[in-house]
C-alpha cells in the first residue's frame, strides 16, 4: 500500500509540474544529507542551503578520491554559478536588484556582501523558502538590504521600470511560464536594464519524432521536478522570445560542458555520502567510490539532465531593455 501511495504521489506531482508543491514537499537544500524542506534549520545564516548544479570550471571537482568532501566541493561549485551571473549583469553598487526564484536565498546573500548593490528584492512562490531566507537575511545583519517577498515571477508586484537587473538563476524552468517571465521581466526592467539568467534548455529540436513511450517518459521527469512542458525551448526559440518580447543584445552563453558532468558526478557522491550519515553501515565508502568513478566515466547522452528531462543546453542568458 505504501508503494502505491508513493506512485500515486509521484504521478500527481509529474502532472501537476508545480514548484511550491516541489519545493515545499520534496526538495530542500543540496548539501550533505540532503535535508528536505521540514529538516532545514537555520542558526547563524550562514548554512548553506544551496540549490542549484553548480559552475565548475575553476572549482575542484568530484572524484573517487575525495568524495566524502562533496558538500564542501558543491558549495563552492553552487557559489560560482551565482559569481558567474554577478559578473554577466556588471552588478554594481548603484544597482537595484529583483531576483526571481531565490531558493534559500543564498545567492542573495553572496550578491550583497560580495557586490554591494543598492538593494535586492526576492520574490519566490514557496512560504517555506521565503520564511527561511527572511531569517537567514536578518541574521546575517542585510535585512536593511535585502527584501525577500511571497510572490510569483510571472505576475510580479513592481512598477515599470523599477529595477536595474533582474536575475534568474535555475529558476525561470520552473515558472508557468517562462514566456509570461520574460514579459514581466522586460516590464520591470529600466532602460539599459539586464536581465541575467542560468537556465536548462535543447541545442536543438530533442522532442520532435521521438517515440511516445519516450516522450511521455520526458513528461513525467520533467513533471517531477516542475518543468512545464511550455517552457521545454530550444536555444533558438530561447533567443527568439527574448526578442520578441522587446530585449536586444541577447545571447545565450553555453557552459554545459562545466555543468552537467561535473554535477551528475557530485550528485552520486552526494546520495551516497547522504545514505551512509543517515543509516550507518548501509553504504560503505568504498561503494560510493565505486559509484562516483562509475559517474564520472558516463558519457554526455547518459547524464540525467538528457536521460531524463531531454535538456543538453545550460546557458547563462543575456539580456538588455533598449
Amino acid at each position: 500500500m505504501f508503494n502505491v501511495m508513493q506512485v500515486a504521489r509521484q504521478l500527481k506531482s509529474a502532472v501537476l509540474a508545480d514548484p511550491e508543491r516541489f519545493y515545499t514537499n520534496e526538495t530542500g537544500a543540496w548539501v550533505t544529507g540532503l535535508p528536505t524542506p521540514q529538516e532545514i534549520r537555520v542558526s547563524t545564516g550562514r548554512e548553506p542551503f544551496w540549490i542549484n548544479l553548480g559552475y565548475w570550471r575553476d572549482v575542484e571537482r568530484v572524484d573517487e578520491t575525495n568524495c566524502e568532501r562533496v558538500g564542501e566541493l558543491f558549495m563552492a561549485a553552487q557559489a560560482q554559478m551565482a559569481h558567474l551571473l554577478a559578473r554577466t549583469a556588471r552588478l554594481g553598487e548603484r544597482d537595484a536588484v529583483l531576483d526571481c526564484g531565490f531558493g534559500y536565498a543564498d545567492q542573495d546573500i553572496l550578491w550583497a556582501e560580495a557586490y554591494r548593490p543598492a538593494r535586492i528584492v526576492g520574490v519566490n512562490v514557496t512560504p517555506k523558502q521565503v520564511h527561511i531566507g527572511r531569517e537567514r537575511v536578518r541574521l546575517t545583519g542585510l535585512d536593511g538590504v535585502v527584501k525577500l517577498e511571497l510572490g510569483s515571477a510571472t505576475r510580479l508586484p513592481f512598477g515599470t521600470g523599477e529595477f536595474d537587473v533582474v536575475f534568474a538563476l535555475e529558476s525561470a524552468m520552473h515558472f508557468r511560464t517562462r514566456g509570461d517571465f520574460l514579459r514581466e521581466a522586460f516590464r520591470v526592467l529600466r532602460p539599459g536594464g539586464r536581465l541575467v539568467m542560468a537556465d536548462m534548455c535543447q541545442k536543438t529540436d530533442r522532442e520532435t519524432g521521438t517515440g511516445l513511450r519516450r516522450r511521455l517518459r520526458h513528461r513525467y521527469w520533467r513533471g517531477r521536478i516542475a518543468f512545464p512542458e511550455a517552457n521545454v525551448w530550444t536555444t533558438q526559440r530561447y533567443l527568439t522570445e527574448l526578442r520578441q518580447v522587446g530585449f536586444q543584445q541577447v545571447r545565450l552563453d553555453s557552459i554545459a560542458s562545466d555543468v552537467y558532468p561535473a554535477v551528475n558526478t557530485a550528485l552520486a557522491a552526494l546520495r551516497g555520502m547522504t545514505a551512509a550519515e543517515k543509516q550507518p553501515g548501509s553504504v560503505t565508502v568504498a561503494k560510493v567510490r565505486e559509484d562516483v568513478q562509475r559517474a564520472r566515466q558516463m558519457e554526455f547522452e547518459q547524464l540525467q539532465w538528457l536521460t531524463l528531462f531531454n535538456c543538453d543546453e545550460y546557458a547563462v542568458v543575456y539580456a538588455e531593455k533598449p
